[in-house]
């Protein structure tokens, strides 16, 4: 965990450093690393694991046997989601840092002008992110008792459709901890559904791939329409603005002709 949040921070420095676009960044550290693995580390699966880790992948919050004896558990690592879900949307909702990450997220150059630290922000943010992908990937080795460096590969796609159907942008700005969570369950529910139905595993990319493009045009409507409505009335305003300054006008001059007459 310790080791993913180093890499973050890496990771934001560079992003920070070199003003490139995040996603950018750490997909290229990403098979960077993922390289650098398979080449000096190798492809081979760790079958053993710390007893610790073991224990935690065994205990169970929940058994249920059917009436055809198949067995089904609820995992103790539904914990840690849940811990890391809670800490996140206080961190976000509650803290400094959390108006910083979405000023950040709406436009830097604002965030600048009203005084957050950028470089600082993108360490934290990133480097958080990758002590939250360390832990994920503990909890990931303790479920299955094993530690593969093929396991989680392609999961890219998954994760950006998750986020973009819980209603956050790719571009930053906008998005919660709890649409997040619902998009992960809405491609969780997809992707089991699909398996139980027997499609093909290249249809369910697909099938995700056209999710994304789906939400990305509903958001897209929805901006465009947003944005229009606020164009309306702001123009709406300036015309009322501008009836009252000739209305004024038309006033003052009327009082003066008053005393003229007079």
């Amino acid at each position: 965990a310790l080791i993913g949040a180093l890499l973050g921070a890496c990771n934001g420095f560079m992003i920070h450093r070199l003003k490139a676009p995040s996603m950018i960044v750490t997909i290229g550290t990403q098979y960077l690393l993922r390289g650098f693995l398979l080449t000096f580390v190798g492809t081979l699966f760790f079958m053993v694991i710390p007893k610790s880790m073991d224990g935690f992948g065994r205990i169970a919050l929940l058994n249920y046997t059917s009436a055809e004896g198949a067995k089904a558990m609820l995992p103790a690592s539904v914990l840690v989601l849940a811990a890391a879900a809670a800490v996140t949307w206080f961190l976000l909702n509650r803290t400094l840092m959390g108006r910083a990450i979405y000023a950040m997220g709406g436009s830097l150059s604002i965030a600048e002008r009203l005084g957050y630290n950028l470089r600082v922000v993108h360490i934290f943010v990133f480097g958080y992110v990758g002590l939250l992908a360390g832990i994920g990937g503990i909890v990931h080795a303790s479920t299955i008792r094993l530690a593969s460096p093929f396991d989680l590969v392609g999961t890219e796609m998954d994760v950006i459709a998750a986020v973009i159907l819980g209603g956050a942008r790719i571009t930053g700005g906008t998005g919660t901890v709890t649409g997040t969570l619902l998009g992960v369950i809405l491609v969780t529910l997809i992707n089991n559904v699909m398996i139980l139905a027997g499609v093909p595993s290249t249809w369910q990319k697909a099938v995700i791939g056209s999710f994304i493009l789906l939400a990305g045009a509903v958001f897209a409507i929805m901006a465009s329409a947003a944005y229009s409505g606020l164009r309306n009335v702001l123009f709406t305003r300036a015309a009322i603005e501008a009836d009252n300054r000739q209305l004024a006008t038309l006033q003052l001059a009327l009082f003066r002709l008053a005393q003229d007459i007079e």
